[in-house]
């Protein structure tokens, strides 16, 4: 399959789909055949077992809020539960939202375990 089609079928815009395989961060194998031709294996990723989870992420802004920092852990830590997902990473924060300095949400992305990020978001007045 080419990587334009494969980009579409995996709902990633073409030009994503184009840098990635020239970063070299593609993830599937994938190879250039010809001048504009690249060619993506789509069977290379098929396995019998998914490997990963789910990973937990809460932040507050102040250390005032540690108590509610603790209380939105346990929520997601429940919500998981009741939903049968894995939970295979648990990272929480007090970090100011002004700026996005967040170390322990960049450990949490660059996890090869965590296939799938979880942040509770509370909705406005």
């Amino acid at each position: 399959m080419n990587l334009t089609e494969w980009a579409r079928a995996q709902g990633i815009a073409p030009r994503t789909a184009y840098r990635w395989f020239r970063e070299g961060t593609l993830p599937v194998p994938a190879e250039r055949v010809g001048p504009r031709t690249i060619l993506v294996n789509i069977d290379a990723n098929t396995s019998p077992s998914v490997t990963g989870g789910v990973g937990l992420y809460a932040r507050v802004s102040s250390h005032d809020q540690r108590p509610d920092l603790e209380r939105q852990t346990a929520r997601l830590s429940a919500w998981a539960a009741k939903a049968g997902q894995k939970v295979v990473r648990i990272e929480s924060e007090i970090a100011s939202g002004m700026n996005g300095c967040r170390a322990k949400a960049r450990r949490l992305l660059a996890d090869p375990a965590v296939t799938t990020v979880v942040v509770e978001h509370t909705a406005g007045p």
